[in-house]
């Protein structure tokens, strides 16, 4: 659970990739990547995704500045059995973004440092990474891995975590107040007892994603409804920093597992979420019959933006902060930070280490993020009399289509080191980030929406981020190998036995696999897991 959270606000920004691309004539710009001989680099990417072109408008256009063409593989099936793939066979690609699994990667020395590179061939990237040099470095000392969406200027507050439902559900309840996790059951199933199909098909009330590793959507809801933040597997006091393992907590797991137990047995739960995929999750989202779900932003945005496309505008998804009882504290908006561990690396494999870094190093040049971000100046986006960046209507429509974004920019130049933020002239390198473009692209549905709860945009409905949790966030901190093994036990344990409680037939059932999954979880090392974490995030604390 812990390694995988490490997606979700690395992925969480992902927002942004669907305004991505070109260049930027106006804009500032960093020194030209040199010219060479032309060379092709492999990049794979634990991301899965719709094959990248072999050829895309913007791809190009860096190939013609920098002499780089890079051939794009994004994962199929699941990851852990490709690495394992790679790391018996020792046949890697030239570059790799592992996600959260970087650090096996590392521990199979697959990865080479960067920081001499760094210091030698790549001055935008030292500049990027400086201020967080030794955050960076692993506990050899080493940096094996380029995390992107590095803060600066004005970083913006992304919404990731949340439970969604549908704009129309919440429209036709008269837009109500809804705090706590009962009253969001309670909205889902007064609107599944009044509308039960949906174009032909069955209502799904409450959607639950469990497929490989992306079960946290599960597992990890119940610490936002106790009000913590998307940190670990312990909730961390912002004061003393003393943490609480809630895993086995009754009146956190268990209220929330017994909560959606009730709810299957009322038939509000979808009984196919604990053997669906990723792709027929996404499909169901698409097709407008799922009222609502707890998941991260980035990991449903296709799903939204088809929904959008197909003019679906009140099957899209609005995100509330819920807890568990009313008046208690929320923490779902993150501070700006990093996904610290994992990101941008290079292989004992590369054919030019040097040349890549290079490469690296132009793509994180302003010149190379608008391109990009923004695009071409006139084609893609404008200039205001006032400096300020935006889009004609016609060019958001163009970036809408999941398609033209994909032949335009394959929908992975994510994947590269780069700012989150503002520019020296006030405008986002992200244009899903920038004010005009973001309330720009509130539908006549949103704006309805948010008028009628008094805000302008979604995360006004949120609290501010927590600024004292300096640490933050704790599932970014790189573990010793006995808490690696614990980490991977208890994932173990959360693919087997949430998923029986969930669809247990009596509550008797319920109570057998709780205890049953308690015990589990005892047998395990749980004090030295939480030892070791607070020692860590108390000396971040201290440091950062």
């Amino acid at each position: 659970m812990m390694v995988v959270k490490r997606i979700c606000a690395a992925l969480a920004a992902l927002v942004a990739v669907f305004m991505l691309l070109s260049s930027c004539d106006g804009a500032s710009r960093s020194p030209e990547a040199s010219k060479k001989e032309p060379i092709t680099f492999t990049y794979f990417l634990n991301a899965p995704g719709d094959i990248v072109p072999e050829h895309t408008e913007i791809g190009d256009k860096i190939t013609e500045k920098t002499g780089v063409t890079i051939q794009y593989e994004r994962v199929v099936g699941e990851i852990e059995q490709k690495l394992g793939v790679m790391i018996a066979g020792g046949n890697y690609p030239d570059l790799i973004y592992g996600g959260d699994k970087m650090f096996l990667l590392a521990d199979a020395k697959a990865l080479i440092p960067l920081e001499n590179l760094i210091e030698q061939h790549a001055p935008t990237l030292k500049k990027m990474y400086g201020p967080y040099w030794e955050r960076i470095k692993a506990s050899d000392g080493h940096i094996y891995a380029l995390p992107y969406g590095v803060p600066t200027g004005q970083s913006p507050g992304w919404i990731n975590a949340a439970f969604w439902v549908q704009k129309k559900v919440l429209k036709e309840a008269g837009y109500p107040q809804i705090k706590t996790f009962d009253q969001y059951a309670e909205l889902l199933e007064g609107y599944y007892r009044r509308h039960p199909k949906h174009d032909g098909q069955d209502t799904i009330p409450f959607e639950i994603l469990t497929y490989d590793l992306r079960n946290f959507t599960l597992t990890t809801a119940m610490q936002f409804l106790a009000g913590g933040p998307n940190d670990s597997r312990a909730l961390v006091d912002p004061d003393t920093h003393e943490l609480k393992f809630y895993q086995t907590d009754e009146m956190i797991t268990k209220r929330y597992y017994a909560k959606l137990n009730e709810m299957f047995g009322k038939g509000l739960i979808d009984k196919e979420a604990f053997v669906m995929n990723y792709s027929q999750y996404l499909d169901k989202l698409s097709s407008g019959r799922v009222l609502g779900m707890f998941d991260q932003s980035w990991q449903f945005l296709e799903a939204q933006m088809v929904l959008k496309q197909q003019g679906k505008l009140d099957d899209m998804y609005a995100p509330l902060q819920l807890t568990f009882d009313e008046g208690m504290n929320a923490e779902y908006l993150e501070p700006a930070t990093m996904n610290y561990g994992f990101g941008f690396g290079i292989t004992i494999n590369c054919k030019d280490p040097v040349r890549a870094i290079e490469f690296a190093d132009y793509m994180a040049s302003d010149e190379a993020q608008l391109l990009r971000n923004w695009g071409i100046r006139d084609k893609d986006y404008k200039v205001s009399d006032q400096g300020r960046f935006y889009r004609t209507e016609e060019q958001r429509a163009f970036f809408k289509d999941k398609e033209n974004r994909r032949r335009w920019n394959g929908d992975i130049m994510y994947y590269w080191p780069g700012y989150t933020g503002t520019l020296e002239g006030g405008n986002n390198y992200d244009p899903q980030s920038q004010p005009e473009e973001k309330e720009a692209g509130y539908s006549q549905t949103d704006k309805e929406l948010l008028k009628a709860y008094g805000v302008r945009t979604y995360e006004d409905l949120f609290n501010s981020p927590n600024l004292k949790r300096k640490y933050f966030p704790a599932w970014s901190i790189e573990l010793s190998d006995k808490a690696k093994v614990f980490d991977q036990k208890m994932n173990d344990i959360n693919k087997k036995y949430p998923p029986q409680m969930v669809v247990a037939a009596s509550k008797e059932e319920f109570n057998r696999y709780w205890n049953e999954y308690v015990s589990a979880v005892h047998n395990l090392d749980v004090a030295s897991w939480l030892d070791e974490l607070t020692v860590k995030i108390r000396e971040r604390q201290m440091k950062w």
